[in-house]
């Protein structure tokens, strides 16, 4: 088997398995009505992978193997797609990761500013390697008359890639794992969350594989390496949906739902749509934390129950009190200025 046909192949087949697992979990959510975010990194990964293989193809398209008999501008613009479709199959994977912990993490905790935070790097790191690579490839053009059509990325993509490879994939683990330490959950549960989330640490070992092969001058296992690696963040970013999907079809409910906005189920007062839910909810069985307004412009006291709180701007003018208590009386004199 020549090394065209197994790149045809692995180009082929493996981004197919991950458009499948994808098409797979955006069929669930949407049946769910769970869209969110998350789901559009993963239906935008879905195009990037397509473009990961046409460009595969296109590239290997030479006018001895065909089967389009491309010249060798073509190839190389299906080298460029291959390239950079590579990188964003890779970033999308990572940012649905990302938006899928931003959904689980409450409105008031500062943990979700540095989710964004985090998001915005990201960006910046995706948007560097494909500057870092284009600008490589048209500094050095000798590659362009090449039998292969393959740009030499050299160690200055390899280590960038690598280091921006860890730092993303240790900020995905660590931050679901400190996020579901401090949740009640049972032992057993807790074990598997965690270990859904951990599972970005396959995508830095196959990294650091095809980072190795980046370093050396064997182009052709570079290339089977990128298509392993691209499939595989594809494959892990649906597996927290996936796999609650599979406990909920095996009937296990427990703890499988969570709110973002800190609504309490089973409360008349959390009346949401179910776009607000998440596919992981984690209930508290506690009753609703009752508010009372202290403005003094009001001509009476409201009372809020925490279900009707869509933002930390709506807690500003209220105070905590415990759900027994009475409310404050309309026509209580304003405290001392």
């Amino acid at each position: 088997m020549t090394f065209v046909v197994t790149i045809r192949i692995l180009a082929t087949a493996l981004p197919g398995i991950g458009v499948a697992l994808t098409s797979l979990r955006l069929y669930y959510r949407w049946t769910r009505r769970h869209l969110g975010w998350d789901d559009a990194w993963a239906a935008l990964n879905i195009v990037c992978a397509i473009f990961l293989c046409a460009g595969a193809w296109t590239r290997s398209d030479t006018p001895a193997v065909g089967p389009f008999h491309h010249g060798t501008r073509v190839r190389i613009i299906g080298y460029y797609m291959l390239n950079v479709a590579f990188t964003c199959v890779l970033w999308t994977s990572r940012m649905s990761i990302l938006f899928s912990i931003i959904r689980l993490i409450p409105y008031m905790m500062r943990m979700r500013y540095w989710a964004y935070f985090f998001a915005v790097l990201f960006g910046l790191m995706w948007a560097a390697l494909i500057i870092l690579k284009v600008a490589i490839c048209e500094t050095d053009t000798a590659w362009k008359k090449s039998a292969g059509v393959q740009c030499v990325l050299g160690p200055a993509v390899g280590g960038v890639e690598l280091a921006t490879d860890f730092l993303a994939d240790i900020i995905l683990v660590l931050m679901p794992i400190r996020l579901l330490w401090r949740i009640s959950l049972s032992p057993a549960r807790r074990s598997l969350l965690t270990g859904i989330f951990s599972a970005s640490m396959f995508t830095t070992i196959v990294s650091i594989v095809h980072g190795v092969y980046v370093f050396s001058h064997n182009r052709n296992a570079e290339g089977i390496w990128a298509h392993v690696l691209a499939s595989t963040a594809m494959i892990v970013c649906n597996l927290a949906v996936l796999v609650t999907w599979l406990m909920r079809a095996l009937g296990h409910r427990d703890d499988s739902e969570f709110s973002p906005s800190g609504r309490t189920p089973g409360h008349s007062g959390s009346q949401a749509t179910p776009k607000d839910l998440t596919t992981l909810r984690f209930n508290h069985h506690t009753n609703p934390i009752v508010l009372h307004s202290l403005d003094k412009k009001d001509s009476g006291a409201t009372t809020h129950t925490m279900g009707s709180c869509n933002s930390s701007e709506s807690l500003s003018p209220m105070a905590f009190a415990p759900s027994g208590s009475k409310t404050a009386k309309s026509d209580s004199p304003p405290p001392p200025a």
